[in-house]
């Protein structure tokens, strides 16, 4: 039972951020933090920080002799709340955060190598024990950055109508001025078959398997170090280069989680190359069309241009607008505009514009804008309403600036060709563009995109008319 149809809600997976949860029964998918490490999305960056700043915590505690400290910190129960692994018809988890926080400790006193250079990825665990999987490092990152998939789920939440309940008691958040895990209660949505919080996750740093693995170190790396000296003995031996299959490598040296674990551990150079490697690699998440019991459907086209037909403009209707247009920029934007956050406050606090997408694009009409003006985030104005006159131009305009950048987009239902005309000459003056799109033109692009066309040609004409009549 996925929660979109659980509480009659509207939107579909290609429309929002997060993966839409199935309540009943966990989606076989975890929590990558190495794609917090590799987002270009300043946010998520910040997540990878807190992750290493925990673990240097942990190890300057176990260095002042404060074992008792590190041992309470290194607890990582199973996040039940993010719905998100292998438990089948629930989602009790196992409960077992001390046992599994034990060989966490136990590799971290015994490693010189991590109490020198620290840990770079909490994934490399993975390498170093042989009782810690993707499930694990999973669950290691979802309980140290606990408070960011609440803040997450908060504003997913009031973004998409919802429901939450206030001061629910949530389990196992990191303190970080005492250095230890409490509870902590939140407004946070329910789970109603079970009564139970649940937390939303970006789909942008899920994956079925981890990206830093034993498997990929010893077929990405370990194995052509290996044939290199199989290579070499042989040359040495018959005086010709022979022909070594993998199969043999594999064979001959046990290719194993408990040799990749011994090897590392006499080498420890080795896994500082491999993770130098990794971090060079383009990433991507996974794609939820291959993923059993995600929300593969999509609203059409005329489903979503009905939705708009039946908002009135005017104030009453105005969050319900809000919700829409946003699963609508999502659906056409996606994936170079991403991660929208509504009503972001501008920095002095005293403004606030209602919704912001990260622009993400390194190619095409989005990296565009970003060199030319400055975008990395695209800030949007939204006006349930047939009016428009300068005021409203001018105040999307006051929030444009050489920190968020000089483009933005100012959406309404209709327009007036005369004050548009007035506001673009003063923007033109101020070097800021804002271009206007009506519902007129977010049904050529919701056609568009149904008929398989470039979800940016129609926007990069209209940015275009722009450009030539300031």
């Amino acid at each position: 039972m996925l929660l979109n149809d659980a509480l009659n809600l509207p939107f579909k997976q290609s429309e929002v951020d997060f993966l839409i949860p199935n309540l009943k029964e966990d989606l076989n998918l975890y929590v990558d933090p190495f794609l917090f490490y590799k987002s270009k999305n300043p946010e998520f960056n910040e997540v990878h920080t807190l992750l290493r700043k925990f673990f240097e915590i942990a190890i300057q505690e176990i260095t002042k002799g404060n074992k008792k400290v590190a041992r309470r910190m290194l607890s990582f129960p199973e996040v039940k709340e993010t719905m998100l692994g292998l438990s089948v018809g629930d989602h009790a988890g196992r409960g077992l955060g001390k046992s599994r926080g034990t060989i966490i400790y136990d590799e971290i006193i015994s490693n010189k190598d991590i109490q020198q250079y620290g840990i770079s990825h909490i994934a490399e665990m993975q390498l170093l024990i042989e009782g810690v999987g993707y499930d694990m490092v999973s669950d290691m990152c979802t309980n140290i950055a606990k408070s960011f998939f609440i803040r997450y789920t908060q504003a997913q939440c009031n973004m998409h109508n919802i429901p939450m309940e206030k001061g629910i008691c949530i389990e196992h958040v990191f303190d970080w001025d005492e250095l230890d895990w409490d509870d902590q209660h939140e407004d946070l949505p329910i789970n109603p078959f079970n009564d139970s919080p649940f937390l939303l996750v970006p789909k942008t740093v899920l994956r079925r398997f981890e990206e830093i693995d034993y498997k990929d170190f010893w077929n990405s790396t370990y194995r052509y170090m290996l044939r290199e000296i199989e290579t070499e003995k042989s040359i040495k031996a018959i005086g010709k280069v022979p022909k070594i299959t993998w199969k043999q490598i594999n064979e001959k040296y046990n290719f194993s989680k408990k040799t990749v674990v011994e090897v590392l551990h006499e080498k420890p150079e080795l896994k500082r190359i491999y993770l130098a490697k990794k971090e060079k690699e383009q990433t991507s998440a996974v794609s939820l069309d291959a993923v059993e019991g995600t929300d593969l459907r999509r609203n059409t086209a005329d489903e979503l241009k009905k939705e708009l037909s039946q908002i009135n403009p005017g104030n009453k209707d105005a969050k319900k607008y809000e919700s829409l247009m946003i699963r609508i920029l999502k659906l056409l934007f996606s994936p170079q505009l991403d991660d929208p956050h509504p009503q972001v406050k501008t920095i002095d606090g005293r403004e606030i514009i209602d919704i912001t997408f990260y622009n993400y694009a390194d190619s095409g009409f989005w990296n565009d804008i970003k060199i030319k003006h400055g975008s990395n985030i695209i800030p949007i104005e939204l006006k349930n309403m047939k009016d428009l006159n300068n005021e409203e131009f001018f105040q999307i305009s006051s929030r444009l600036n050489e920190d968020i950048g000089l483009f933005g987009i100012l959406i309404s239902r209709e327009n007036d060709g005369l004050d548009i005309q007035r506001a673009y000459r003063r923007l033109n003056r101020e070097k800021k563009v804002i271009i206007n799109l009506t519902d007129k033109d977010i049904l050529t692009l919701l056609d568009n995109y149904q008929n398989g066309l470039s979800k940016t040609m129609y926007i990069n004409q209209v940015y275009r008319k722009f450009m030539e009549e300031a």
